[in-house]
This record gives structure tokens, sequence and C-alpha cells, in this order.
């Protein structure tokens, strides 16, 4: 299979197709992400708000690890949450992706909602309360602290 790509404005190429990990549950994602990487997917769509980037980064260590794959030929993309859109909490949450990817650079990351939500316990957005003092040119400026292959942080 010959993927096609989109050369991004910083150089950098992004596969055409992804693969999304909305709603996985652990042992079922596990089974499916290495059947996409096995039909050749290499773009990893997941948000940290999905509590699977764990599990992503298992499977993508064990496939860079056994030489299936190299770090390269991946384009891994996650989000922001809605509860981390403050320029303080940013670097935070993208360390605990990394960690939980296992990976040492992310591809892209993105502002997964257009607006903040206040911090609380709730796990539905729908039952979060809109922050609508949230400063997303602040969040955005957070990037220059942060290490991207591509050096790109997005609102989605």
């Amino acid at each position: 299979h010959t993927m096609k790509y989109q050369k991004l404005l910083s150089g950098g190429r992004m596969p055409m197709v992804g693969y999304g990990t909305f709603l996985a549950l652990d042992l079922e994602l596990e089974n499916a992400l290495n059947n996409a990487l096995e039909a050749g997917y290499r773009y990893i769509d997941t948000a940290s708000g999905y509590g699977n980037e764990h599990v992503i980064g298992k499977v993508l260590n064990e496939w860079i690890s056994s030489g299936k794959v190299t770090r390269d030929e991946l384009f891994i993309v996650t989000k922001l949450p809605a509860y981390g859109n403050q320029a303080e909490d940013v670097e935070k949450y993208i360390k605990k992706s990394l960690k939980d990817f296992q990976l040492e650079y992310l591809d892209m990351y993105l502002v997964h909602l257009p607006f903040g939500v206040f911090k609380d316990n709730k796990v539905e957005y729908s039952d979060m309360k809109r922050d609508d003092g949230t400063d997303h040119v602040s969040v955005w400026k957070v990037r220059k602290y942060t290490t991207f292959r591509q050096d790109i942080i997005c609102i989605e």
C-alpha cells in the first residue's frame, strides 16, 4: 500500500489517512491498533481526554522496539483537554502525554475544544462549567517552550 502525505508548512509530512482512537477500550484498542499498524497506518489520532494514551504507548513501544516501525515513520497527534486550556497547564499535559506514549516528541498537539472549562471532578465535558475567560493566545504561545518535531500546536 502506498500512503499519500500532505506537506506541512513546517516542512514535515503528514499521512493523509489516520487511525482515530476515540471511545476505544484498552484491550480492544490494543488489538485494533496492532491491526491498523500492520495494515500500514502511521498517523495515530488521540486525545488526553480519551484516557487511552498509555495503551497506544504500549503498542507503539512494542512496534518500535521490535524494529517493525521507526519513530520517524509515525505521526502522533494528541490534544490538550479543555480543562487544561490555561497557559500554565499546557506543558504538564504535554509531558503526561509523552510519558504515557513512551515517546520523546509529538508530531502535532491540538487544542481539543475552542473553549476552556473549569477544573473540577466532572468526567463529561457536558457536565463541566464553561470558562469564557480562557486566553487562547497564551495557550498557543506555550509552543515556544515545548518540543515537537514539526513545532505545531493548533486549535482544532
